[in-house]
Protein backbone atom coordinates (compact mmCIF):
# COMPACT_ATOMS: atom_id res chain seq x y z
CA UNK A 1 0.00 0.00 0.00
CA UNK A 2 2.59 2.03 0.50
CA UNK A 3 4.59 1.93 -2.28
CA UNK A 4 0.79 2.43 -4.10
CA UNK A 5 0.54 5.83 -2.18
CA UNK A 6 3.70 6.55 -3.43
CA UNK A 7 3.82 5.87 -6.99
CA UNK A 8 0.01 8.03 -6.88
CA UNK A 9 2.16 10.78 -5.28
CA UNK A 10 5.27 11.12 -7.80
CA UNK A 11 5.24 13.04 -11.06
CA UNK A 12 7.14 10.23 -12.76
CA UNK A 13 4.35 8.54 -12.68
CA UNK A 14 2.14 11.29 -13.96
CA UNK A 15 4.85 11.91 -16.19
CA UNK A 16 4.58 7.98 -17.78
CA UNK A 17 0.75 8.30 -17.92
CA UNK A 18 1.16 10.81 -19.97
CA UNK A 19 3.40 9.43 -22.14
CA UNK A 20 1.45 6.37 -22.54
CA UNK A 21 -1.69 8.33 -23.28
CA UNK A 22 0.33 10.52 -26.06
CA UNK A 23 1.35 6.80 -27.61
CA UNK A 24 -1.92 5.21 -27.86
CA UNK A 25 -3.29 8.58 -29.75
CA UNK A 26 -0.72 8.15 -31.98
CA UNK A 27 -1.31 4.49 -32.56
CA UNK A 28 -4.71 5.12 -32.79
CA UNK A 29 -4.43 7.85 -35.60
CA UNK A 30 -1.84 4.96 -37.04
CA UNK A 31 -4.75 2.64 -37.64
CA UNK A 32 -7.20 5.08 -38.84
CA UNK A 33 -4.72 6.25 -41.51
CA UNK A 34 -3.73 2.89 -42.61
CA UNK A 35 -7.35 1.65 -42.68
CA UNK A 36 -8.37 4.09 -44.91
CA UNK A 37 -5.31 4.40 -47.11
CA UNK A 38 -5.34 0.29 -47.28
CA UNK A 39 -8.93 0.37 -48.67
CA UNK A 40 -8.24 3.05 -50.94
CA UNK A 41 -5.65 1.45 -52.35
CA UNK A 42 -7.05 -1.81 -52.41
CA UNK A 43 -9.83 -0.27 -54.55
CA UNK A 44 -7.68 1.12 -56.98
CA UNK A 45 -5.96 -1.87 -57.68
CA UNK A 46 -9.09 -3.81 -58.06
CA UNK A 47 -10.04 -1.23 -60.58
CA UNK A 48 -7.08 -1.43 -62.27
CA UNK A 49 -7.51 -5.04 -62.40
CA UNK A 50 -10.34 -5.17 -63.80
CA UNK A 51 -9.71 -2.38 -66.07
CA UNK A 52 -6.81 -4.98 -67.73
CA UNK A 53 -8.80 -8.16 -67.64
CA UNK A 54 -11.47 -6.15 -70.22
CA UNK A 55 -8.90 -4.92 -72.13
CA UNK A 56 -7.25 -8.46 -72.62
CA UNK A 57 -10.68 -9.72 -73.11
CA UNK A 58 -11.60 -7.50 -75.95
CA UNK A 59 -8.38 -7.66 -78.33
Amino acid sequence: MKTLMTLIRSEEGATALEYGLIAALIAAGIVTAVSTLGTTVSNTFTNIANSMTGAAAGS
